[in-house]
């Protein structure tokens, strides 16, 4: 998103949160009084060089009055920093003709003194950094206009206002990400509490009668029978459900991979039936959208593979792991196994279903697939992804 300039554009930025907001804006009221009463002294430390006092008195009633007036607004806007700007300015370019002109030209303080600071807070607090160098910025510029021969120590004081913008802009925008964040933590904590107690509530009424249903409907006949299975797939269905681990909420950026990747593991997850166990890692296994597609339709081809060729009654199982070489998915069934030899008959025969749908796709993701058929029975099919294709890895 590319900046608009100018103190308009902050507004529109400004994102409220109560404990920073509240937190900066008392400390910097305190700081406007601790400012003007500062100035007050320098003035009085100076009072032989004056030759315009009302002026001075007026300027002082003003940021007095501002400085009354500015915590009470609910939140900084543009206006408020803008008038605060304008009281800053003005006070600072008065400098030079309420002083001694001999004076001026020595380089005698302004007459806001550091008070001109606190509009370079209040665009900190309401822009972050920012809000601060632009209000700094201003300042600046009516320092540099004021003074006749800007000196070290005006250059000096213009730097101490543009490191105190960036500084405090640095520790506002850092509060209010570590608030968010504190937020989101939280949030998901109250999800997974109450993702508990619903799975207490389930458990103990939900999965009990379908778990019934699933004993007693073996002994009712072949409706019985479907009754039965339909009720265990429910059951693992819920089961699955409230068992999930929910991710960890964040904002977009370092904490969170780009929203085009997706997670293997909650994609896999839908391939579970009354057949086909899936047992997955702990956390998000997180890839390309497009790699991601392809492992998926990987398995689900495995898998048909298992539902034509294993046997009837064969029941099939996805695991899927990962570790810093890369993914592996294992798909596993108790079916009749696979002659030796088989896949190669099969690929001559021009029936591609395991040497194109499986280990093609694996070898355009630039990794590859292996079956095994143990002397016990089953077949076991492992597919392998290497770690630098994965969400996050250098391409």
């Amino acid at each position: 998103m590319t900046p608009e300039p100018g103190l308009g554009s902050l507004r529109r930025h400004y994102n409220p949160s109560p404990l920073i907001d509240s937190a900066g804006g008392r400390g910097l009221a305190l700081y406007r009084f601790l400012a003007i009463g500062y100035a007050a002294v320098l003035v009085g430390v100076h009072r032989e060089h004056v030759i315009h006092w009302w002026p001075i008195i007026v300027w002082g009633l003003v940021a007095l009055g501002w400085s009354v007036v500015a915590p009470l607004l609910p939140h900084p806007t543009r206006t408020a920093i803008g008038a605060e700007l304008v009281i800053a300015c003005t006070g600072i370019l008065l400098t030079s003709a309420v002083y001694d002109p001999i004076e001026v030209s020595a380089g005698i303080s302004t007459v806001p003194g550091v008070w001109s600071a606190s509009p370079v807070i209040a665009g900190a607090l309401l822009a972050g950094i920012r809000g601060g160098v632009l209000a700094a910025v201003v300042i600046a510029v009516a320092n540099l206009v004021q003074a006749e021969d800007p000196g070290q120590l005006t250059y000096h004081n213009i730097m101490l206002l543009l490191l105190l913008g960036t500084l405090v802009g640095l520790a506002v925008q850092l509060a209010r990400e570590s608030q968010t964040r504190l937020e989101e933590a939280l949030t998901v904590s109250e999800r997974l509490a109450e993702r508990e107690r619903i799975g207490r509530e389930v458990h103990d009424g939900v999965l009990q009668t379908l778990a019934m249903i699933h004993r007693r409907g073996r002994d009712l006949g072949s409706d019985g029978q479907a009754l039965a299975e339909l009720a265990a797939d429910q059951e693992r269905s819920l089961r699955t459900l409230i068992s999930r681990v929910e991710p960890v909420a964040g904002r977009p950026g370092r904490a969170h991979a780009p929203a085009e990747d997706t997670d293997l593991a909650r994609t896999l997850t839908a391939l579970r039936s009354a057949t086909v166990e899936v047992v997955l890692p702990p956390g998000a296994v997180r890839l390309p959208a497009a790699i991601a597609h392809e492992v998926e339709a990987a398995v689900i081809a495995a898998l048909d593979n298992v539902a034509q060729h294993a046997g009837d009654g064969a029941r099939a199982w996805v695991l899927l792991d990962t570790d810093e070489s890369g993914i592996e998915v294992l798909i596993r069934d108790n079916g009749c196994g696979i002659a030796e030899n088989r896949l190669v008959e099969a690929a001559d025969q021009g029936r591609l279903g395991a040497s194109s749908s499986i280990r093609g796709r694996m070898l355009d993701l630039g990794g590859d697939a292996e079956w095994r058929s143990p002397a016990g029975g089953g077949t076991r099919v492992t597919l392998t992804l290497p770690v630098e294709r994965m969400a996050g890895s250098a391409p």
